[in-house]
């Protein structure tokens, strides 16, 4: 019987000690977490009793072990965040001035000019970037409609025929990307684009490539990025049979998914924001001067 009571007791010893080694670990591993900021303070204060008092017991081992992990792992990793904080805001800032720069253009460059566009064209006169003189571009318009359609009893074709234009820029397709055919409108732009010759044959004209579409509206099915792309590769192929320019404005109004940019797109997901004409003005300019 004694016998037996004294191997009770070595495996109740043995059992303490496991126990104690477990609770030290255990401890360790906490104020660790808590030391390096992974461990709200909360988690620690709510430990049991009788933890708090194995943990007075250890104080000692325990303090020697700490010192060494919060050196080697909380500051390093402190420092790591902060310089990758200030190096984003030095990155969103650089990018800010990118922006502001790339949407310089010189109005006196465009004094002579005449823009033809649909319900997009618009914004150059609603948002007073032009005068409505300069612009010819209406709701709805497409290249068909625009060899015929007046704006204060006067066609695109008169209109160029009386001004006489340095530039004549045509942005026209959006419309009809959803029921025309991209093949026939641009045989459409075509024959616009030779009466625009006859009427002023000393302008200059260029063909701006439709701008993209985002991926929200692409996702409704009326007018897809594969129709504009499609659209624009036609005219881009018109521009090189009948001697004109074409640019590619689309390119430049994408985010990195290929849809239009936020930055520049209106909630329905085809229109400009008032950024967009800022950004397309200073993209015309600078790839006319070269």
């Amino acid at each position: 019987m004694a016998r037996k009571k004294h191997d009770g007791i070595g495996i109740a010893i043995v059992v303490l000690n496991v126990l104690i080694v477990g609770v030290i670990i255990t401890l360790c591993v906490l104020i660790y977490l808590y030391m390096s900021g992974k461990l709200e303070q909360t988690n620690v204060a709510n430990l049991g009793q009788e933890t708090q008092m194995t943990a007075e017991l250890t104080t000692t081992a325990i303090t020697t072990l700490v010192p060494e992990t919060t050196t080697t792992t909380a500051a390093p990793e402190t420092t790591a965040d902060f310089e990758i904080t200030d190096e984003t805001e030095e990155t969103t800032a650089d990018d800010t001035i990118v922006a502001t720069e790339a949407d310089i253009y010189d109005e006196e460059f465009f004094a002579n000019d005449l823009f033809i566009g649909d319900s997009i064209a618009t914004g150059l006169f609603n948002y007073g970037y032009f005068s409505a003189e300069q612009v010819f571009a209406k709701v709805g318009l497409n290249p068909e409609s625009a060899l015929t359609d007046t704006i204060d009893n006067e066609t695109v074709i008169a209109k160029a025929e009386r001004l006489k234009p340095k530039r004549i820029y045509i942005m026209l397709g959006s419309n009809g990307l959803a029921y025309m055919g991209n093949t026939y409108m641009s045989q459409q732009m075509k024959v616009l684009v030779e009466e625009l010759q006859k009427a002023s044959p000393d302008s200059y004209i260029y063909m701006l490539s439709i701008p993209p579409v985002t991926k929200e509206h692409d996702s409704q099915g009326q007018e897809t990025m594969v129709m504009v792309n499609g659209y624009n590769k036609l005219l881009k192929d018109l521009a090189d049979e009948i001697g004109v320019v074409y640019l590619d404005l689309c390119s430049e109004l994408q985010d990195s998914t290929g849809y239009f940019s936020d930055k520049y797109a209106e909630a329905d997901g085809m229109h400009f924001l008032g950024t967009a004409y800022k950004k397309m003005l200073s993209f015309i300019e600078k790839t006319i001067q070269g």
